[in-house]
């Protein structure tokens, strides 16, 4: 399924993310499961790629080797003309701090600093000097009067507003957001949405996996998984 939402931004330089063929397999015991099956995805500047499914369906999974958190078992991914799969992690999280933002289920702060101080850390590590710049994200996701706030002192939803704002601290080319609106209120998501919306305008690619009804139709494209597989849309509910 396919929703127009404003053309993607296209650049000389090509894509800004590739996936090829992906597989990636878990082992508990004697079993396996199978997480990605031959997964293909091309990312164009500009595009907001919404991938949706049932929860064990490989979202999280997918979004994990998109960003080299994660090595798939087969195929590779490519991130800005460069290969980013089987490359040493050293080497994968500079090209992540300087390129990639990524908002996670969980674990994308570090609870013994502040809300703004782990802006400024992202910042720090991509070597990101903007004055004003936290501040700025922090009005934007809603968090205003969080500055000081430890995660520990946060909600869920204002837990996964302040990782989008570390996410986004360096200004990615590409943002991965596993499910940033699955704890938030309808106004609050808006919000988000016209965030993404932004990034769009200014030829940035974002990949969001989601239940949202509101963040799909805000999509350039809708990308349905089935057991690890892209299916197309009718097939997706069957």
């Amino acid at each position: 399924m396919e929703i127009a939402s404003g053309a993607p931004v296209q650049t000389a330089t090509g894509p800004v993310l590739e996936a090829f063929d992906l597989y990636r397999f878990f082992h508990t015991g004697d079993d396996e499961t199978l997480a990605l099956r031959g997964v293909s995805l091309t990312v164009a500047a500009g595009e907001i790629v919404v991938v949706v499914g049932a929860s064990g369906s490989g979202k999280s999974t997918l979004l994990n080797c998109l960003a080299g958190l994660d090595e798939p078992d087969g195929g590779y991914v490519v991130l800005l003309g460069e290969r980013l799969t089987r490359r040493p992690e050293a080497e994968r999280a500079s090209r992540r701090a300087a390129h990639v933002g990524v908002l996670l289920q969980a674990g994308n702060l570090f609870p013994s600093l502040t809300v703004a101080e782990n802006v400024r850390l992202q910042m720090a590590m991509a070597r990101v000097r903007e004055p004003g710049r936290v501040d700025q994200l922090l009005e934007q996701v809603g968090l205003a009067d969080r500055h000081g706030a430890l995660p520990s002192q946060l909600s869920g939803g204002e837990a996964a507003r302040a990782g989008l704002a570390v996410a986004l601290a360096a200004s990615p080319k590409l943002l991965l957001a596993d499910e940033p609106t699955g704890e938030v209120d309808a106004a609050t998501e808006a919000k988000l949405l016209a965030i993404f919306a932004d990034r769009r305008k200014s030829g940035a690619a974002t990949v969001i996996a989601t239940h949202s009804p509101a963040v799909a139709a805000l999509a350039d494209r809708v990308v349905h998984l089935v057991d690890g597989r892209i299916v197309d849309g009718e097939a997706a509910h069957v």
